[in-house]
């Protein structure tokens, strides 16, 4: 049965278009596909490419089975650096009827454009017959090969194809790759001229003409060659990213921008062109412009090795130090021989204050790269930072003799035998000075070290020099200033500094110099105006504005010490020292919360500032919020990753958390990035000790000994090992050896810590004794010696410790608090007063409260001490001294029930306290009276 259609039937205008398609036609009055290809051949003959795609694309889309229109568009798109498109259309072509004679060469010749070197091979075998139609792809096969490291086969396909061809320039170009793989340069040329003879305007043999003798150092011929090529295809990419690279490279800045913009006209969106026209940027100074052209290759080539080593060098100039390292981080661990990636990734680490990650990094190529001037200045700066004088010296010395017309190594050099007070330094400074290219560093340095030397005459014969050399600056006149106050010539001085300030009203060193002479005459408001004025110059010049802040603080003006900061921060939002001051100070005041917020503010202004993130974890630490310490000092590390320090506290901060696992995974970490941290040591070890593993703390403590045998650390963090297990002979010995290497009070501390355990104290005292008769400023040393005496209630000798402390060092609660209670112990009358001092300071403290309320009572002011202790015991209920005391003012007050039931809680506690027996002496007797 048949079915019959619900829809209407067709149109004759839409059958006559179905005829009309079926015989390949277009519709209803357009072109066919064919003259669409004619109107192409057109368009390119008048040098009209755009035109010419747009008509064979129209003609692959009205028959999508011409093949003469794919194989035209095809090798357009070959012309225009299109290798992927021009493969389709070439495949399409040959799927459309094409023979593979004919096609295949092109195809293979876009497979090579990609790179695709094995499927050439593959896919393109090697013709059966031998004919001279078939010698193009035996030349493209012999060039896969090539590429590919195959050059016996890459020979045979050449002698199949130049027995088929004798006089074929392809040939000749082929065998000219295979000279040059055979490292025959001499041959490579003869051959490609052969190719040239064969076929002067052989584009492809001009091109790599040019590319052989630019690689041998023929720059000029070079360009000959490259310009040669232009004349036969003036858009043609390669040769104009050759000749820029060339006048890149001679600094013909203007010429090397002209041929990339051609090359960027015919391929706007090549790579290369793109990389190139970044490095002219960068090398003309215009840092911004070629910061965001090399981003934009980056988009697109993210491993592109040289853009990343561009981008690491433009981040470099910006001082971006940190992502200048991860770029150029990435192109070492790719090309790891590439001397100048590693070189500026070394001074990247170097500027970041890594000596050491810096010489790691420079160490793999020291020595084989020995006649590189980059790596041996580089290896000096290294040297210098790390304080290795002589190294430094040998290092630049090196690169002077491989560069000796540079005026900065020369300069570098200077500086190195400065530092080691070679008298050759100034000479190599002198010399700096007088090259061309000298600049002012040379003299800037011989006229600092004369300063630093004293040699005030031959300084200003120094600035006169440099000033006829170069005008006379604000710095020059600074100079002069600072000479003159070393000869004591203030006036002068003064002239000069105000000099100074004539030629540059914002020039700060000279208005800090004139505040300084001011500040010690006492003329404080004086030495602020003179920051005023620089602010009137610069209204925002952070260092007048920081500098006006310290003024007010020298005056206790503390008011304005904290508004200058806060307006030195609003005006530098990016600026981490008014903050960080800021910060510190009101810690200092107790100010917790709002550290905490210019703490915060720090790193919202710095989020991958080391210092910041520091400052933060301080003040969070310092406020007890260890959660939050911890997580800062865990983005330090993250900042930092190959630095000790930040583990060091980072491992600090978990301490005080108390996650003691993770405190000690930290400090391992952080020696193994820096095996002789002694503090990550000391702290491993006191660590050790804690978890009673004595054997791994006195294997620290030896390690400390071996990598420091002059050094006491060692030694003392043995004699705490065997201290804490008891061993008493073993720890006073660890302690007498440190002594001997690096004597102190706190050894001498520690040694009477062993004799108290021994019950020797007497003899660990007289050693402190002796040594404050050598050392009587050594207040710490005094304060542990009077602790222990009064523990062994020695009470005259402790307060004849306590008044020495006291006079030392007036005002200190816990000095005031323990002198009161030895002279209480000897019914000196001088206690009172004493205890009142520390009361007056302190009326909160719980201490000196009860040392207060017990004297009031035992003097007979019951009624005052009572609420005295009543004060304490509310802040300590459970301090059985306090209780025993509370007890005896209730009794003393007369208060024999309140007595009673104080001391029947107190002694019900079973605890142990210095006054048991006189406690259960008075509760006996207030228990027995009726």
């Amino acid at each position: 049965m048949r079915v019959f259609s619900h829809q209407p039937p067709l149109r004759p205008t839409c059958l006559l278009l179905v005829c009309l398609l079926g015989l390949g036609l277009t519709a209803c009055g357009g072109q066919n596909s064919d003259a669409l290809v004619k109107q192409a051949q057109t368009s390119l003959a008048a040098g009209d490419t755009k035109a010419a795609l747009i008509h064979l694309k129209n003609a692959v889309e009205a028959d999508d089975k011409n093949a003469d229109a794919r194989l035209q568009l095809g090798k357009l798109y070959l012309q225009n650096n299109d290798p992927a498109s021009a493969e389709k259309e070439f495949k399409r072509a040959r799927e459309a009827g094409l023979a593979a004679d004919t096609i295949n060469p092109l195809l293979g010749q876009a497979l090579l454009e990609q790179n695709e070197f094995q499927r050439v091979l593959d896919e393109l075998p090697a013709p059966a017959a031998d004919t001279p139609a078939n010698a193009d792809l035996h030349v493209l096969r012999a060039t896969a090969a090539l590429s590919l490291g195959q050059k016996e086969e890459a020979r045979q396909s050449l002698q199949r194809a130049q027995a088929l061809t004798p006089n074929n320039p392809a040939v000749f170009l082929g065998l000219a790759r295979l000279a040059l793989a055979d490292r025959d340069v001499p041959g490579a040329l003869q051959f490609n001229d052969q190719a040239l003879k064969a076929k002067a305007d052989y584009l492809d043999s001009w091109l790599f003409k040019g590319d052989l003798l630019l690689a041998t150092r023929q720059s000029a011929k070079a360009v000959d060659a490259y310009r040669a090529a232009l004349k036969l295809d003036p858009d043609n990419l390669n040769a104009h990213l050759s000749l820029a690279n060339i006048a890149l490279g001679q600094n013909r800045l203007p010429e090397a921008r002209a041929e990339i913009s051609a090359a960027l006209k015919t391929a706007p969106n090549n790579l290369l062109a793109r990389y190139t026209q970044a490095q002219i940027n960068f090398r003309d100074k215009k840092i911004d412009t070629a910061r965001e052209e090399i981003a934009t290759v980056l988009r697109t080539a993210p491993d592109f090795a040289p853009a990343l080593l561009l981008s690491g060098a433009i981040e470099y100039s910006l001082n971006n130090l940190q992502t200048a390292e991860t770029q150029l981080g990435k192109v070492v661990k790719v090309t790891p021989g590439n001397l100048y990636a590693r070189r500026l990734l070394a001074a990247s680490q170097l500027r970041q204050g890594r000596a050491d990650d810096s010489a790691a990094t420079l160490a793999p190529v020291l020595k084989q790269a020995h006649n590189d001037v980059g790596i041996r200045v580089v290896a000096g700066e290294i040297a210098l930072a790390k304080k290795a004088y002589a190294e430094a010296t040998a290092h630049f010395e090196a690169a002077a003799r491989l560069s000796p017309d540079s005026a900065a190594i020369r300069t570098e050099l200077g500086l190195a035998r400065l530092a080691q007070g070679d008298q050759r330094a100034m000479a190599d400074l002198k010399t700096a000075s007088g090259m061309d290219d000298s600049g002012n560093r040379a003299d800037t340095l011989i006229i600092l070290s004369q300063l630093k030397n004293k040699q005030f005459d031959a300084a200003l014969t120094s600035i006169a020099a440099l000033e006829k050399k170069a005008q006379a600056s604000p710095l020059s006149w600074n100079f002069r200033g600072a000479a003159y106050l070393g000869k004591t010539d203030v006036p002068r001085a003064r002239d000069s500094f105000n000099q100074a300030l004539k030629l540059d009203p914002a020039f700060f060193p000279a208005a800090a110099n004139l505040a300084q002479l001011d500040i010690q005459t006492n003329q404080l408001a004086t030495a602020r105006q003179r920051f005023e004025q620089v602010l009137k110059a610069n209204p925002k010049h952070l260092q007048a504005m920081l500098a006006l802040a310290d003024t007010h603080l020298r005056t206790k003006d503390e008011k304005a010490f904290v508004s200058w900061l806060e307006k030195a921060a609003a005006a530098h939002p990016q600026a981490l020292q008014p903050r960080a001051t800021l910060a510190r100070y009101q810690l200092a005041k107790g100010d917790k919360n709002k550290a905490l917020t210019a703490a915060r503010e720090a790193v919202n202004a710095q989020p991958n500032d080391p210092a910041a993130l520091d400052l933060l974890g301080s003040v969070q630490l310092a406020m007890g919020d260890t959660p939050n310490a911890v997580g800062s000092y865990r983005k330090l590390v993250e900042r930092q990753p190959k630095q000790a320090l930040p583990l060091l506290k980072l491992a600090n901060a978990q301490m005080a958390a108390k996650d003691i696992p993770a405190a000690r995974k930290s400090l391992q970490n952080a020696l193994q990035i820096q095996p002789d941290l002694l503090d990550a040591q000391l702290l491993l070890g006191g660590l050790a000790i804690r978890s009673a593993q004595y054997d791994e703390a006195a294997k620290i403590a030896q390690t400390i000994q071996q990598q420091n045998p002059a050094k006491a650390a060692g030694w003392g963090l043995a004699g705490e090992t065997a201290l804490a297990k008891k061993d008493y002979p073993a720890a006073l010995a660890a302690f007498e050896r440190a002594h001997q290497l690096e004597a102190s009070g706190a050894l001498l501390v520690r040694q009477l810590g062993v004799y108290s355990a021994t019950q020797r104290a007497e003899v660990g005292e007289s050693r402190l004794l002796a040594w404050l008769a050598q050392h009587p400023q050594d207040t710490g040393t005094r304060a542990a010696l009077a602790e222990n005496l009064l523990k062994r209630k020695q009470y005259a000798a402790a307060a004849a410790q306590y008044l020495l402390l006291n006079k030392s060092n007036p005002g200190n609660l816990l000095v005031l608090n323990n002198l009161a209670w030895t002279l209480a112990e000897q019914k000196d009358p001088r206690a009172l007063g004493f205890a009142e001092q520390a009361y007056k300071l302190r009326p909160d403290h719980v201490s000196v409260l009860d040392t207060y309320g017990w004297l009031q009572v035992r003097l007979g002011n019951a009624a005052k001490g009572l609420t005295l202790l009543k004060g304490a015991q509310a802040k300590a209920p459970d301090d059985a001294e306090i209780q025993w005391h509370l007890a005896y003012a209730h009794h003393a007050t007369g208060d024999q029930s309140r007595a009673r039931q104080e001391l029947k809680m107190l002694l019900d506690r079973r605890v142990s306290f210095s006054a048991d027996t006189e406690a259960r002496a008075l509760y006996q007797q207030l228990t027995a009276t009726p």
